[in-house]
């Protein structure tokens, strides 16, 4: 008798797992009955799950060329680089394809597997590589169907999806290519007052001057440094042998690697920085949050992606307060999520995905937790949120 009601008790403690429901719950005529997979047993279940209804990606290009070209280069010219100077590599298109499934396997529910314009809206920034890269992406999300197919030759592999960009002389949301007089201002007062980067120059003031020799380059800001080493980065990349200085200074953990990585904060240091640099897109992300929640959104989309750069992801997250010192991976992407209970409550989640992760971890936001509400993201990011860009901008 006593076997057998302790199997009794593991089952019991077996299906409680499974259904969150305590042992406790058993009948009252013996406690060692385990309830039955009743309706008012899921209901109960159903009552604390959420829905996902709408998310905003925004994601990095993909593996590229080079772009920013040092006087004493052995690999400088053009001839090296069949794709063409910061051109989308073979590499760069597979890696955001299979990105691109994975969305569709993320995503799938709210999209639907067919494309709609209704479901999901694509902007990138101006530049090839963020074009390609959308272009490869949404090619691993919509697959054509029966219907879709429109070519013989290409069959079930591709169809046209519109991609969304304005001009680089008028991009201020997703590259910083529309100069702001009161954020170039303010970043150089910024950088001439900080206590830690005037470190870093005088610490490493041997250091730039010797990359300003060996590289023919003027080696003089932590960006120059930054492009130097994207630059070397790439060429080891693409199995080009480098000079011996160029093979030290990337040397894993080196200085060149620290101040690149250092530069990717700088642009969202404090919050006039952020507010300036990462503030308009993060107000756009909230007001579309918004407008989703109630039910305003037109056309009402599923999901809304971003095609831009290092530069964008990591000051995002920084604004935030997020960010760990490091250069985002080709391909690495945000993922601001909302969902809505069975109380009919909102909650947004965030996601930072940097590698091939089925299932990448909440990101724990600085005192709200991993589930926020968009009330409660504006009240902690009030100061990141501006008006229109030409008064924010304004200076002096």
């Amino acid at each position: 008798m006593v076997q057998t009601e302790v199997i009794a008790v593991e089952m019991c403690l077996f299906q409680s797992l499974i259904l969150t429901v305590s042992l406790f719950s058993c009948s009252n005529a013996n406690i060692f009955t385990c309830p039955k997979r009743s309706d008012d047993v899921f209901k109960v279940l159903n009552s604390s799950e959420s829905e996902l209804i709408f998310a905003h990606v925004i994601y990095r290009h993909g593996d590229r060329t080079i772009g920013h070209l040092y006087p004493n280069d052995p690999w400088r010219e053009e001839i090296h680089w069949p794709e063409g100077y910061g051109a989308l590599t073979n590499e760069g298109k597979r890696r955001h394809y299979k990105l691109g499934k994975f969305f569709m396997r993320r995503y799938g529910e709210i999209l639907g597997h067919k494309y709609s314009p209704n479901k999901v809206y694509v902007r990138s920034s101006d530049y090839d590589r963020t074009i390609m890269s959308a272009q490869a992406n949404l090619a691993g999300m919509f697959r054509p169907t029966d219907d879709e197919i429109w070519n013989e030759d290409i069959g079930r592999v591709w169809q046209p999806i519109p991609i969304h960009v304005v001009p680089l002389k008028s991009e201020y949301l997703i590259a910083n290519e529309r100069k702001c007089p009161k954020f170039e201002a303010m970043f150089a007062k910024h950088e001439k007052e900080s206590p830690e980067i005037q470190r870093i120059y005088s610490q490493y003031a041997d250091q730039f001057l010797h990359w300003t020799q060996e590289s023919g380059a003027n080696i003089t800001t932590f960006r120059e440094v930054k492009e130097l080493y994207k630059t070397l980065l790439m060429e080891r990349a693409r199995y080009k042998t480098l000079p011996a200085w160029a093979e030290k200074a990337i040397e894993r953990n080196g200085v060149m690697g620290y101040i690149s990585k250092y530069h990717f904060k700088m642009r969202t240091d404090t919050p006039q920085l952020a507010r300036l640099s990462t503030g308009f897109l993060i107000k756009e992300i909230f007001e579309r949050f918004s407008k989703k929640i109630n039910k305003t959104l037109q056309p009402d989309r599923s999901v809304w992606v971003y095609s831009a750069h290092d530069d964008t992801v990591a000051n995002l997250l920084n604004s935030f307060g997020l960010f760990e010192i490091h250069i985002p991976p080709y391909a690495s992407s945000i993922l601001l999520e909302l969902y809505k209970n069975d109380e009919n409550e909102h909650y947004i989640q965030m996601f930072y995905r940097k590698s091939d992760v089925e299932k990448p971890s909440p990101l724990n936001i600085p005192n709200c937790g991993e589930k926020c509400t968009l009330d409660r993201l504006y009240e902690l990011y009030s100061e990141l949120i501006p008006g229109d860009f030409e008064t924010e901008c304004r200076w002096p």
